[in-house]
């Protein structure tokens, strides 16, 4: 099970920190990753909301990262390839692989955020349609030969891959959520996966896997994890690891309760809304689950180290070789992240064999 930093960079004016101090933070804990020899790094892309918003555009962020940083691997989670002409997206790829010396990595997603969506012109019906065409142009790009490309959304003339990437082949993940449709079609396409595990309960994470696993053995493609063919897949979980679950819940929940109500006023298009903190009320409400030490023990990782790894190891008994930690977000603070960051490698990866999967 490869261990994952992943981040939705969050910030807004009252924080303790100014913006330039969260950007150093923030590359402060990639680098003790990075240290670590954890796998990979990923980070989102949002607009025009302190949602997300401090990374619009993740492969500039990540190529500053790529002179930061030895070994990990950087990876965009997601690129919002609806937004964007992919041909500047491929650019900005190429140009983060030769940086970092071949450590790119490409996620994409449709987008969910309304107000991205009007801003840009983009109408979110087409999501799905634009994000593979897009795809499409950059592994055209990324082959190295000059092409030319006529599509619905797309066309141009004869072009020359300008810088070529590092990596002959790239590593692309997909990330899905709700729709059947969008973890049929990355498992048909090849792709590797990427989902999170707030938004379900359990058995619908492992159901939804189960559509993606189906779609990649009825295309003729490789299990996760069976040999060098074999693809990847990433749960992301909002994590705090402390002496106690106690501790450890009354540390993440102010953070989670901003995140989720963050979340639902982006999604519902209530963008000017400036009433961050959410109620217990809305926060077991949005989720269907009455109590909150349920809802965290289920969705989240915020528990002891103990806890951690048994919960790990059920997601890779499920089929999942990646976990993907997001141990910053909304008020949690970089202390708060890096404590977690070093107990994650210190207690829980130590556990996590044959005694972490017998429990």
């Amino acid at each position: 099970m490869d261990f994952c930093l992943f981040h939705l960079p969050t910030w807004r004016s009252d924080y303790p920190v100014t913006l330039n101090r969260f950007y150093e933070e923030l590359i402060a804990s990639v680098k003790l990753a990075d240290r670590l020899g954890w796998r990979c790094y990923r980070t989102t892309e949002h607009h025009f909301h302190y949602y997300g918003g401090a990374v619009p555009n993740p492969a500039l962020y990540l190529t500053a990262l790529a002179r930061e940083t030895q070994q990990i691997r950087l990876g965009t989670a997601v690129s919002l390839l609806p937004l964007r002409h992919p041909l500047q997206v491929a650019e900005d790829l190429a140009s983060l692989d030769q940086f970092s010396g071949g450590r790119a990595e490409i996620g994409i997603s449709r987008g969910f955020v309304p107000h991205e969506f009007a801003a840009f012109g983009v109408t979110r019906e087409d999501s799905a349609e634009r994000m593979y065409e897009g795809l499409e142009v950059i592994e055209k790009f990324w082959a190295g030969e000059s092409f030319a490309h006529s599509g619905r959304f797309w066309s141009f003339d004869r072009v020359e891959p300008w810088p070529a990437p590092v990596q002959p082949h790239p590593s692309v993940w997909v990330a899905a959520s709700n729709d059947r449709n969008s973890f049929e079609a990355a498992g048909r396409r090849g792709y590797n996966l990427m989902m999170n595990q707030y938004p379900m309960s359990f058995d619908s994470l492992a159901q939804k896997l189960r559509w993606y696993r189906d779609a990649l053995s009825g295309a003729g493609h490789a299990d996760i994890g069976t040999g060098s063919g074999g693809r990847k897949a990433m749960v992301a979980l909002l994590t705090v690891i402390a002496d106690t679950e106690e501790e450890a819940v009354a540390i993440g929940q102010p953070a989670v309760q901003e995140h989720v109500a963050a979340f639902g006023r982006v999604l519902a298009g209530d963008t000017w809304n400036r009433d961050f903190a959410a109620s217990e009320a809305a926060l077991t409400g949005s989720t269907g689950i009455d109590d909150l030490t349920t809802l965290f023990r289920e969705r989240c990782l915020m528990t002891t180290a103990e806890r951690a790894a048994e919960k790990i190891a059920a997601y890779r008994d499920l089929g999942f070789n990646e976990v993907a930690f997001i141990a910053r977000f909304a008020s949690l603070s970089a202390e708060r992240e890096r404590e977690t960051i070093e107990r994650l490698n210190r207690d829980v990866l130590p556990m996590l064999g044959a005694a972490a999967a017998a429990a």
